[in-house]
């Protein structure tokens, strides 16, 4: 951790999904407007010491080759360095049919 940085600071991470195409149509938004996060494959982009360093960096990504493809589906998430998120662990839901080979 850099001397400018302590335990306790926050962070930008910038993440970008890609979706899945489900019946001929991607839904990349819930109806409330919120992203959804079960999505195929999720991006970290960067992460930036401010938020408006990540939403500059999310205006330049969204003219990239992929990226212009779903220029929505950018998110810009907190993150407080030096801070436990997985307390309780986790588990995996399998789809139905498959099942957990270890």
């Amino acid at each position: 951790m850099t001397a400018d940085r302590a335990a306790g600071d926050e962070v930008f991470v910038l993440w970008h999904a890609r979706h899945l195409i489900v019946d001929g149509r991607t839904a990349h938004r819930d109806p409330d407007g919120e992203i959804h996060l079960d999505e195929e494959e999720w991006r970290i982009l960067g992460i930036f010491t401010d938020e408006a360093a990540a939403e500059a960096q999310r205006g330049m990504s969204r003219k990239l080759p992929g990226f212009r493809d779903e220029p929505d589906c950018f998110d810009i998430s907190p993150l407080v360095l030096d801070e436990d998120m997985w307390t309780d662990g986790y588990f995996t839901e399998y789809p139905q049919g498959h099942q957990d080979v270890t």
